[in-house]
């Protein structure tokens, strides 16, 4: 593969992307309740072992997505800072969750698509949210 055949993955595109309503911000800007967070992630590929593994730590956190290793794949990763959300919204300390890449193996700028990519993540989360802070802001207390 040509240098200029690489193909970008779901980071490349997205720190490329215009998105007219959302405004690109650090990971501590992002989620000011951590205190302290763990992200474990796994891809896997073709063969039933990992191909790559990830920690995630408050000193070195996750991006917007967790690349694809599959050098064909075009857009490929998996949306970590999505499952952040989530956890943080419902105020959630632990969660697992896995799922395919949004990927397609295809053309070097994804122009033709011969087939979706079939590497999968498996994600485990720990945090530790900061004294003070409500998880939950919009529910009500009981």
């Amino acid at each position: 593969m040509r240098k200029s055949d690489k193909r970008q993955k779901a980071s490349d595109v997205f720190r490329e992307g215009y998105y007219p309503f959302v405004r690109k911000v650090s990971f501590a800007e992002a989620f000011p309740e951590i205190e302290d967070i763990r992200v474990e992630a796994k891809e896997y590929g073709y063969a039933p072992e990992a191909k790559q593994c990830w920690l995630y730590t408050r000193e070195h956190p996750p991006g917007e997505y967790v690349d694809c290793s599959n050098p064909l794949c075009y857009n490929g990763g998996f949306s970590i800072a999505s499952v952040l959300r989530q956890m943080a919204r419902d105020g959630l300390t632990e969660h697992e969750t896995s799922g395919l890449c949004q990927g397609n193996e295809g053309s070097p700028k994804g122009r033709r698509i011969y087939r979706k990519c079939m590497h999968s993540f498996e994600v485990k989360v720990t945090i530790k949210y900061k004294a003070g802070t409500d998880p939950k802001p919009d529910v009500p207390a009981p």
